[in-house]
């Protein structure tokens, strides 16, 4: 069953199907060809032969002496007739035996020509006729060659079909049963690609491209997992630790300290489930399709912190200008917090913020006048979970992934992020995102 429902068997039941469509009527249209054309050829003697006769009769010649052509066998094939004032219309001129006159079988198909003359000697109708059983004759060879012929040219052709629709088919084969074998384990592995550049080829290359954006995913995903199971683990560890040893201590432990160490180290883990939790919705894709005030959204971030306790830097926001994004506003919004997050953490004292609108793009810039970030590193700090030396201590710094969320969000909008040197000394970090115009 199966068999019967693949591509091979359906092209091959179409192809013959179809093929033998076209041959039976090719083949009735072939009879009806050949037998016109005898028809035709027949009709065309008869008129020769009749205006031979005519002539003759034209010039004088006794009806009875004319020269009459004879069809195989010495029979004739023009009957003269001829009917004079006060005769019978069945009188027939010269029924003797050396008469041009014959008369054919009712039941014999025939093919017949006449035609009047008036002569001095009263009017003459000649007639000729040919029986058309040679024509039956030939067109039932015809048929009988073509019963035989028919069917075995549609066996041949659904034959070679089957056998060239499996050979084109055959590298297809080869890749769905490469494809089926790669597993998780056996990513890294390939389909053959044919040296041709057809469907098959292609097909090939774009499994292949797609297998190549599977691993690099899977890859992506066991560091991500490796990586988030390292940083979430210290937390803990620093957790259990605590408690281990106020347990020791028994009643002379500072609760008091140890709670507020573990509420710390708490926080911490949230805000990092909380982070991994944003890095998957925006890898996974949201709805960016919306108007967003991005202007509006630095200002407020910006008065966020600067009313927080715990930042002594002031955020310079007086380059802010009325800057609209077509996007996802909460993913908008995180952009800004994360850089405003990491330029706060490492500024001595000042981050400068503008936006302006730059042809298609709205154009967010954040400096710092921290140590800055080496030329070296500066594509490496996008990658998740990378601190550089400076930003080691987890006391001050988060897990690292938020430069890594900024480019990717950054990215999904069609916009672009780049790390250059601030006038303030430190970094600067400019994202473009598509303006709303």
């Amino acid at each position: 069953m199966k068999r019967f429902s693949s591509v091979r068997f359906r092209v091959t039941l179409v192809a013959t199907g179809l093929f033998a469509v076209a041959l039976i009527l090719a083949s009735f249209g072939l009879v009806e060809r050949v037998r016109n054309n005898l028809e035709d050829e027949i009709r065309k003697t008869n008129n020769e032969q009749l205006n031979a006769v005519a002539q003759q009769l034209q010039r004088g010649v006794d009806p009875n002496s004319v020269d009459v052509p004879n069809r195989p066998g010495g029979i004739p094939s023009i009957r003269i007739e001829r009917r004079e004032r006060g005769e019978s219309n069945n009188d027939d001129l010269n029924r003797g035996p050396n008469s041009p006159f014959v008369t054919l079988p009712a039941n014999d198909p025939r093919v017949r020509a006449q035609r009047r003359l008036t002569l001095a000697s009263g009017t003459v109708t000649l007639v000729a006729e040919r029986s058309l059983t040679e024509v039956t004759t030939t067109t039932d060879r015809i048929n009988d060659s073509l019963t035989l012929g028919v069917p075995f040219l549609i066996v041949l052709m659904g034959l070679m079909t089957w056998w060239l629709t499996g050979r084109a088919l055959r590298p297809v084969e080869q890749i769905r049963s490469e494809a089926a074998a790669i597993t998780g384990s056996t990513i890294h592995k390939r389909v053959p690609e044919p040296t041709t550049n057809d469907e098959i080829g292609r097909l090939a290359r774009t499994m292949n491209s797609m297998l190549d954006r599977l691993e690099e995913s899977s890859q992506r995903q066991r560091r991500f997992v490796s990586d988030a199971s390292h940083e979430l683990r210290s937390p803990i560890a620093t957790i259990r630790a605590q408690l281990e040893v106020a347990k020791r201590r028994g009643a002379d432990a500072d609760w008091s300290a140890v709670a507020d160490r573990i509420l710390a180290e708490d926080a911490r883990l949230e805000n990092a489930v909380t982070d991994l939790l944003d890095l998957a919705r925006a890898e996974e894709g949201e709805n960016i399709d919306a108007v967003v005030d991005i202007d509006e959204i630095v200002l407020t971030e910006a008065d966020r912190y600067q009313s927080s306790e715990i930042v002594n830097t002031t955020i310079d926001t007086h380059k802010v200008s009325a800057g609209r994004a077509r996007g996802n506003p909460a993913q908008c919004t995180r952009i800004v917090r994360n850089l405003l997050d990491n330029a706060c953490r490492h500024a001595k004292s000042q981050v400068a913020v503008s936006l302006t609108t730059e042809q298609e793009f709205v154009v967010l810039t954040v400096d710092d006048d921290g140590p800055g970030i080496p030329l070296a590193d500066r594509d490496r700090v996008f990658d998740r979970f990378t601190r550089l030396d400076e930003g080691r201590s987890r006391d001050a710094g988060g897990m690292g992934i938020g430069l890594a969320m900024v480019r990717t969000i950054a990215d999904r909008h069609g916009g672009s992020v780049t790390i250059g040197d601030a006038p303030l000394g430190g970094a600067r970090f400019v994202v473009r995102l598509p303006a709303e115009i």
